[in-house]
């Protein structure tokens, strides 16, 4: 009798241990996910402008991400280093299909596209290429030691 009450006690006690840790667990789950709004994207150095005009001109456009929901195409329109939002403001993902771009399953024209910004600036002493992609509000973030900036309403500095 006492080796039944013994196997009670221990079919309960590991019942409440396994009971406990879930708790924790899922507690763990709906505080690290409950009200936690997007990730705010930073400003990234994406690297020289020589490399990524030279892989832009030879297979691009391209996608990168920044992480998160961060993700962004590369491309180069009229000359220029150019950084597409991949989540439009219609609520659509662009998509790069062989010579146009898609919206929703729709062919857009890049002209009508929302961009990041980007600027070319002198790091050291290599021309490299920072897309902006926090919010229009933000307050700018130095994030290397400038030189003056090209942006994509002028021609960026061809390596």
């Amino acid at each position: 009798m006492s080796s039944r009450s013994a196997d009670a006690k221990l079919i309960a006690g590991a019942t409440v241990a396994v009971l406990v840790v879930g708790a924790f667990i899922f507690g763990a789950l709906w505080i690290s996910t409950s009200g936690v709004e997007s990730p705010v994207c930073p400003e990234l150095n994406i690297g020289s402008a020589a490399g990524i005009r030279s892989g832009l001109e030879q297979g691009g456009p391209y996608p990168q991400t920044g992480g998160g929901g961060c993700t962004f195409w590369l491309a180069l329109a009229d000359g220029d280093i150019v950084a597409y939002r991949a989540r439009q403001p219609e609520d659509c993902t662009l998509r790069w299909r062989r010579d146009h771009w898609e919206c929703g399953g729709e062919t857009v024209d890049a002209s009508g596209l929302a961009e990041y910004p980007v600027a070319i600036r002198t790091v050291g002493d290599i021309d490299a290429v920072f897309v902006d992609l926090r919010p229009a509000s933000g307050s700018p973030v130095t994030l290397a030691p400038t030189a003056p900036t090209t942006t994509t309403g002028s021609s960026p500095p061809r390596p």
